[in-house]
């Protein structure tokens, strides 16, 4: 049985992996806005794993993402996943959704705020790891998803969603890299 700390933990995703870890006889911590993932260093003090599927919206995106990461890594904890974003996610080899030239600039900012964060996790000796939706949230759950690159026209259920990542903290076969998730 693991500690886990969940930040993010009242949104949707955060919701699902907390009840999900849960389920599976972990000691989970639910972690909504206060204190917050910027706590992390005190709050998750003792803990195996610290999950963050946050977003603070009225705040600069690389800012938050930047100083979020910072205290996830700063914390100590032995394991940080971190729910990423779609556009991050690699069509090619070193070519991501975001660097489409047709990629919509008003989604470039908070796309590039999580970028930055990731970033932080990479420069650290952490043991990190970025999940992210490789398609559409949607659909109905089937207690079954795969790992792969970004495709639009797939459907992951935030169910099948935190399973991936229940998963990912029960055996832990990725590292120090981002993955995309979709229901199978």
């Amino acid at each position: 049985m693991a500690k886990i700390v969940v930040f993010g933990a009242h949104g949707k995703a955060g919701h699902q992996i907390a009840a999900a870890t849960e389920v599976r006889g972990h000691e989970v911590a639910r972690i909504g806005r206060t204190p917050g993932v910027h706590r992390a260093p005190e709050v998750a003090a003792g803990y195996d794993v610290a999950v963050s599927s946050v977003a603070d919206l009225s705040r600069d995106p690389t800012e938050f993402y930047t100083e979020a990461a910072q205290a996830l890594v700063t914390s100590g904890v032995g394991r940080i996943i971190v729910i990423g974003i779609y556009p991050l996610l690699e069509t090619s080899p070193g070519l991501r959704v975001i660097d489409a030239p047709d990629f919509p600039a008003e989604h470039r900012p908070f796309c590039q705020g999580h970028a930055a964060g990731i970033q932080v996790l990479a420069n650290s000796t952490t043991n990190w790891l970025v999940m992210s939706p490789a398609g559409n949230f949607g659909g109905t759950p089937t207690g079954k998803y795969r790992l792969g690159p970004p495709n639009p026209a797939d459907n992951l259920t935030y169910e099948d969603f935190a399973l991936a990542v229940a998963d990912q903290i029960d055996h832990p076969t990725h590292h120090h890299t981002q993955l995309g998730v979709t229901s199978a």
